[in-house]
């Protein structure tokens, strides 16, 4: 059994636990204690700092506050440099989705060192969305 985790929400990427660093404790060491076999921890940029002020990545701490759980890293990781950083982070695994989407010849690119070419996000489009009046206003339709 698993978890798929992160701060960041479907419409606001910047998001951010609030009470940064002890939430993650609290929330990782849970996780841990209710025997999860992995976490899987996604964030926009999984690279960089969970928390302002901090130099800690959510990867770090969740390997921190759940040292015998396997720590899957997301986010971002479609680079050998961010792949390296997180594993060194305590990644046990590395994830892509923007990065595989926009190179599916993704692993022969990183074994012969050539960079990923950038992710389109055009080729997503259009996207769904529903304002929360027009959704009220369908549920009581």
């Amino acid at each position: 059994m698993g978890i798929r985790i992160s701060q960041g929400k479907v419409n606001d990427f910047g998001s951010k636990w609030s009470g940064g660093e002890a939430d993650a404790e609290v929330i990782f060491g849970a996780l841990a204690d209710a025997g999860v076999d992995f976490l899987h921890v996604a964030e926009f940029e999984a690279w960089q700092p969970a928390f302002e002020g901090t130099q800690d990545s959510l990867v770090t701490l969740a390997r921190r506050y759940a040292p015998d759980v396997t720590i899957i890293a997301n986010g971002g990781l479609h680079t050998a440099e961010r792949i390296d950083n997180a594993l060194a982070a305590g990644a046990d695994l590395v994830t892509v989705g923007r990065g595989a989407l926009a190179n599916p010849d993704l692993p022969k690119l990183l074994a012969n060192r050539h960079e990923p070419r950038t992710f389109d996000s055009s080729i997503l489009q259009p996207i769904a969305s529903i304002k929360p009046e027009e959704l009220a206003m369908q549920i009581a339709a």
